[in-house]
């Protein structure tokens, strides 16, 4: 009698590639979900960090970091109010907090898809203000010294035509995580009514500032203004400036229904499976579903928040009215 081959044949050999195949299949989402779960710690802890930085600055001086109040400086960025202050490299928060967090990886998010870099650098002069107006600097730009740059934003000639976003040096201070300056600037600690509820720090998309609610709960999107997206829904000619971006961040004019009605889908523009880190003013952080944001921070028709230092910008008839 012929012995058996010890070899597999071809069949036995399909259906345990099939087998391997179909558990790769069920383990690479768990794979996927624990290796963002760790990103999201790792993003908790670097929130945490600036948090613990705010308090302490809070501490030593009992308010938010200053403005800009000389008159002449005021009175040349009249045209876009506010950014008197963000043009000063110094007073940028980030700036200020250097010496309480020690190390500018804290603003970076391991999970940010749409990353964020500084993006104007001005050199360490003395007075910021004449180098800004001798650079002829593209109008109302946010700036940060000499250092938070890449090769590519410290070395360039200031006066050059404005780069785009892509022209930009990837070596550059990540800011995927910031405290929201033009909010809370040069305000008391007496004003704070609870120092846990009020949001101090937040991830953040490709906008340079967050001052509302959807920025923060949705930081993978951009132009996300409840009203502005509303907007986009009905008036003709809105497609080029609202819901086509080269980066991807913006959701399609034909699927804004869809953006207020599927939650499921609408989390794809958070950054930590479905939600969010944020910090607050006593120097805690936590993650919460970017849903549970928008319902808690303050709105019109919600007197006593539980989220506090950020304004929900739903409009009367926002579609998700409950949430009012």
């Amino acid at each position: 009698m012929k012995p058996r081959s010890k070899a597999f044949t071809l069949i036995e050999l399909l259906v345990v590639i099939s087998i391997i195949a179909i558990l790769a299949a069920m383990l690479f989402p768990v794979f996927a979900r624990a290796r963002e779960s760790a990103r999201k710690i790792q993003c908790l802890s670097n929130v945490k960090n600036i948090a613990m930085a705010i308090q302490i600055y809070l501490t030593d001086y009992d308010r938010f970091p200053p403005k800009e109040h000389r008159p002449e400086v005021t009175s040349y960025f009249s045209g876009c109010s506010g950014y008197e202050t963000m043009a000063n490299p110094y007073l940028r928060w980030p700036v200020i907090l250097d010496e309480y967090v020690k190390n500018r990886d804290v603003y970076r998010c391991p999970s940010a898809r749409n990353v964020c870099t500084v993006e104007w650098v001005l050199p360490d002069l003395t007075d910021w203000f004449k180098e800004y107006q001798q650079a002829k600097i593209c109008a109302c730009q946010t700036i940060f010294p000499n250092g938070w740059g890449g090769t590519m934003t410290d070395s360039r000639a200031i006066n050059a035509a404005c780069p785009t976003a892509a022209s930009l040096d990837t070596g550059a201070v990540e800011l995927d995580i910031q405290s929201s300056e033009t909010v809370n600037y040069e305000m008391k600690t007496s004003q704070i009514d609870d120092a846990a509820r009020y949001l101090v720090v937040a991830e953040r998309g490709i906008q340079g500032d967050w001052w509302a609610v959807e920025q923060v709960a949705f930081p993978e999107g951009c132009r996300l203004r409840w009203g502005e997206r509303k907007m986009v829904a009905t008036c003709g000619n809105c497609d080029s400036g609202y819901a086509i971006d080269t980066r991807g961040c913006t959701v399609a004019k034909s699927a804004i229904d869809k953006f207020w009605n599927d939650g499921t889908w609408r989390s794809t523009w958070t950054r930590h499976l479905g939600g969010n880190n944020i910090g607050f003013a006593d120097g805690h952080a936590q993650w919460m579903p970017a849903d549970a944001m928008v319902a808690a921070a303050g709105n019109w028709k919600n007197p006593h928040p539980s989220l506090e230092g950020v304004d929900c910008q739903c409009l009367p008839d926002c579609p998700w009215g409950s949430w009012l």
